[in-house]
């Protein structure tokens, strides 16, 4: 067991309760206004605190190492304020199901996150980077946010949920996915159900883009069990597995998985795409030094899988747009057992916070936090706590399944839009964070123009020129 969760015992500090909560709603309030800097500011005190959220007492982890052990030991299990309203969305999917699910499901889906599988979809998801810029314009006043969201459905729907009918499941969650991104994020605050099934507008919507979601899914799962799919896809994968008594899944189970997939594949790819393009908008020291190497690594071709090892600073630009801005803002995990943690005592049944972003930009793990720096993420300047902070991905048993997949489309993306085009700022609008559910960007949009690569850095896939 790691060190610093165990038993309880003498040595353990009772958890220091937060002040400034209001009855009824605790630190609602502070989470609705400015939820990053209220999670930000109690990262310097105490590594355990406790928080109300509308009556839920909630135990949020402030030190990477404590937030580490909660990530990788089976002392935690996925639960808590965020996972239990991503469950209203995705069901028990493979994102949100308990560890003891989680033996049974994660077999199924992982071949299909193989790097000789991804190493398979790279052509396709190169295909759909081509045709989601190849309509851009010189001069164009572009919506990045929408057109990530459209490269990413289409991705998904060509690589993992390859039925006819799941083009419209991607694209009907694309479009549905602000809007439920931001009822989800008012059920995580205030976990009242019976508020939210009041006939109020906010709610009508999100009950409406639901109803859309599962509509569209559930054409999917009747195509897959007509045989209308390719066969070699995740879904048909997720199709032919069988639950421990050889019986196939139902197709609530199918539907949880296809949800699962879909939040993730478009939201989080989508996501980090709009948020590094905006980013380098702001930082053409970085732009320029990203398309030095796509100018001398790819000489004016579109990249391949074989491509992505020669790309590092491409890399490592995702990688630092991640710490800066992980889509998943804040983890939740309840606690099975009474439990020492970082020296705190968490009863058992606690639910758990840990929030990869007031993590990872932790001055004393990350210098300068607030600054884009990609090289942070050099091979010789990650230090072990760098990894331990770097959260966005979650950590242990759990960690995302689909890592490789996403940073594989994500790098093909980057470097094909950015070997051919600039994205200038439109006019003086920040560029901030919009927590709802899950982290978005909110700026204006950007202005496409052209570029080529420069012949003095061009060199042949060969060698040099």
């Amino acid at each position: 067991m790691s060190e610093g969760v165990g038993a309880v015992g003498a040595q353990v500090q009772r958890v220091q309760r937060v002040g400034g909560g209001v009855p009824w709603l605790g630190h609602v309030t502070q989470m609705v206004r400015d939820p990053l800097a209220f999670l930000s500011s109690l990262r310097g005190g105490p590594a355990v605190v406790r928080v109300q959220l509308a009556g839920r007492a909630v135990y949020l982890v402030n030190a990477a190492e404590a937030a580490h052990q909660v990530l990788v030991s089976s002392v935690f299990d996925k639960g808590g304020p965020f996972m239990d309203t991503a469950r209203v969305l995705v069901g028990n999917g493979v994102i949100t199901c308990s560890n003891a699910d989680h033996r049974r499901q994660q077999p199924v889906m992982l071949p299909a996150f193989h790097r000789d599988q991804v190493a398979r979809y790279a052509p396709v998801m190169g295909d759909c980077v081509e045709r989601a810029v190849g309509g851009w314009r010189e001069g164009e006043l572009l919506d990045v946010e929408a057109s990530m969201y459209g490269l990413a459905a289409q991705a998904v729907a060509r690589t993992l949920i390859a039925a006819p009918a799941g083009r419209r499941a991607a694209d009907t969650m694309a479009a549905a996915l602000p809007v439920l991104l931001e009822g989800m994020f008012r059920r995580l605050l205030v976990p009242w159900p019976l508020l939210h099934r009041l006939p109020l507008p906010a709610n009508r919507r999100f009950h409406q883009a639901r109803g859309r979601l599962e509509l569209a899914v559930g054409h999917v799962i009747v195509q897959y069990r007509a045989g209308e799919a390719l066969g070699d896809d995740l879904l048909s994968l997720v199709m032919a597995a069988a639950d421990d008594d050889g019986r196939p899944l139902d197709d609530t189970e199918v539907r949880d998985q296809v949800l699962s997939v879909l939040a993730a594949g478009v939201e989080t790819t989508a996501s980090l795409l709009a948020w590094t393009l905006h980013a380098l908008a702001d930082h053409p020291d970085v732009e320029s030094r990203l398309w030095a190497e796509l100018d001398r690594e790819l000489a004016g071709n579109a990249p391949a899988f074989a491509d992505i090892e020669r790309l590092p600073y491409t890399r490592q630009i995702l990688i630092e747009v991640l710490r800066l801005w992980p889509p998943t803002w804040m983890l939740s995990r309840v606690a099975l057992k009474e439990t020492a943690l970082a020296g705190f005592t968490v009863p058992a049944g606690a639910d758990v916070i840990v929030s990869p972003y007031a993590l990872q930009r932790d001055p004393a793990v990350f210098p300068d936090p607030e600054r884009l720096d990609p090289d942070r993420w050099l091979p010789d300047r990650v230090t072990p706590a760098q990894r331990q902070a770097f959260t966005a991905f979650g950590g242990g048993r759990r960690k995302c399944l689909g890592e490789h997949y996403g940073m594989t489309e994500t790098i093909l993306a980057l470097a094909t839009i950015s070997s051919r085009w600039q994205l200038c700022k439109a006019g003086a609008t920040p560029l901030r964070p919009l927590p709802r559910f899950l982290l978005t960007p909110k700026a204006g949009p950007l202005v496409a123009t052209r570029r080529t690569a420069s012949p003095a850095r061009r060199r042949t896939r060969g060698g040099e020129q």
